[in-house]
């Protein structure tokens, strides 16, 4: 687990940066021992469209700026390089303000517990989620795998 918090008064030094999802995704992978090429699955927290594409940006997948372009080139299928939000992110599921981490929580658990209804197999080992509250100001990142 990784998190984070940003100072709520202060206003981002720059809106197109996640600069507390950086901070708490790199702090979940060193907990973790594990580096991005070892997620199978993500969970971003996409309360906006913009949020997932900077989540995207922020996590590493993709340069600044080229967000948008990695989604494009189908890197979030379903049969992408990483598939994002199967259950439709946030926007797609209601967004339960409170609850978001939990439900995708609960998502990754089906994917890793091959349970899911659109269930998506993958030879990685870890599934990722982002949960954030007051846009970039507090960011918790989980990287969980089955147990053995």
């Amino acid at each position: 687990m990784g998190e984070a918090e940003g100072d709520i008064t202060r206003k981002p030094k720059d809106l197109t940066v996640l600069d507390t999802t950086v901070k708490a995704v790199s702090k979940a992978l060193e907990q973790a021992g594990a580096t991005l090429d070892q997620i199978g699955w993500l969970e971003v927290h996409d309360c906006f469209s913009i949020s997932g594409l900077l989540s995207i940006e922020a996590i590493g997948l993709a340069e600044k700026g080229k967000g948008a372009q990695y989604i494009l080139d189908g890197n979030t299928k379903p049969d992408g390089k990483l598939p994002t939000n199967l259950s439709g992110g946030l926007g797609g599921f209601g967004h339960p303000t409170g609850a978001s981490g939990v439900r995708q929580m609960v998502d990754l658990f089906l994917q890793l517990t091959s349970q899911a209804e659109n269930q998506v197999s993958s030879k990685k080992p870890y599934g990722l989620m982002i949960s954030m509250g007051g846009n970039d100001k507090t960011v918790t990142c989980f990287i969980v795998r089955k147990a053995e």
